[in-house]
């Protein structure tokens, strides 16, 4: 049997591989999508745009009610709070961005994606939509976000759900950490293929059987918005540098608003183990596990959690009621004690005045 030569199995093999990179050339994630051709297939009804900083942000605002600020997680984008907003939007002003770097919204024109910024950021969106207090929720880099916010302005946080939220050291899930590899994340700015965002969901969501199509669709098709990608190399580079920072998780402890805990049992990204550390910082702190559940319970279990949320919220809004209730009443019981004993005082000085003349 006669070998192939070495320039013709070369020729073969550069055959092939252009042969099946044409195949599977809207597979391989190398073409960006246009931001009209996203716009017109994941905008909202809801959809509105507002100007911060030369960038146009993404957001949906619906309900009536208590005002919740929804932050996403990494790679993620505001349709992940599809099932929420179903839910609690006859109980809440539901409003949900499309953080910077992800969904629509995509890059921030000076390119800068620190925790500051993101903070920052989250300050001129609530400022431009006249916000002065809401309930903040954050998954996962949203819930690092919301925490952050939490503690530099207090005064216009609420209350805070904080979902599977970054905080503490861990091991960066593996296909993040491609994006943040010196080599790999020019790659990966260039080049994210479709099945890479199959087993990422596969990673983050606990039964992987409720992964769709659509699902991956949505992932795959966002990531691809011009400037996406490259926002995402760099944001990987803050996460690991803020991961290697001890200070950013003792800041934990300095936490004051009133927060509600809800974490998967399964999140492979972020372990249910941190549970305790939050505990431990946040003696306070309520918290929920969800059994079989993995990063996203917003989006794996948006019934659910949703409900244990309102709850939440409605027994926290009793609990203040009740302290409002009896504010109240303990001034009126001060203030009329108070006037009887300046009465009683009047009376003596009247009669003693009597009794002098």
């Amino acid at each position: 049997m006669k070998l192939p030569k070495p320039k013709m199995a070369i020729w073969g093999l550069l055959f092939a591989a252009v042969f099946l990179g044409l195949y599977f050339f809207d597979e391989l994630g190398i073409r960006e999508i246009p931001l009209p051709v996203l716009q017109q297939k994941y905008e909202k009804p809801e959809s509105k745009y507002v100007a911060i900083d030369g960038t146009l942000v993404h957001y949906c605002d619906q309900g009536r009610g208590p005002t919740l600020v929804l932050l996403h997680g990494i790679a993620d984008a505001l349709q992940t709070w599809d099932g929420w907003a179903a839910a609690l939007a006859g109980h809440y002003r539901i409003i949900r961005p499309d953080l910077p770097g992800f969904g629509l919204t995509g890059p921030l024109q000076q390119g800068e994606y620190s925790k500051e910024s993101y903070v920052r950021f989250l300050d001129q969106f609530m400022t431009k939509l006249k916000l002065s207090k809401v309930i903040l929720v954050g998954n996962s880099l949203g819930g690092a976000i919301a925490w952050n916010y939490a503690l530099q302005f207090p005064e216009k946080v609420q209350r805070m759900i904080l979902i599977d939220p970054a905080g503490y050291p861990l091991s960066i899930p593996y296909p993040l950490k491609i994006a943040g590899m010196p080599v790999a994340k020019h790659i990966a700015a260039l080049i994210t293929p479709r099945f890479m965002f199959q087993l990422s969901l596969q990673q983050v969501l606990g039964d992987s059987r409720k992964i769709t199509p659509e699902m991956v669709d949505r992932f795959y098709e966002l990531n691809l918005r011009p400037g996406n990608r490259t926002a995402l190399t760099v944001i990987m580079d803050n996460l690991q540098q803020l991961n290697a920072d001890p200070a950013f998780s003792k800041a934990i402890a300095g936490i004051r608003t009133p927060t509600l805990l809800l974490w998967g049992e399964k999140d492979r990204w972020i372990p249910v183990s941190q549970v305790q550390l939050w505990q431990q910082d946040l003696p306070g702190i309520q918290t929920i596990v969800y059994q079989g559940v993995g990063h996203v319970p917003q989006m794996e279990i948006p019934g659910r959690s949703a409900a244990d949320v309102h709850q939440w919220l409605m027994s926290a809004g009793s609990e203040e009621k009740q302290a409002t209730a009896y504010n109240v009443f303990r001034i009126v019981v001060v203030g009329a004690g108070c006037f009887l004993l300046g009465l009683l005082s009047w009376y003596q000085f009247s009669r003693r005045k009597k009794i002098k003349e």
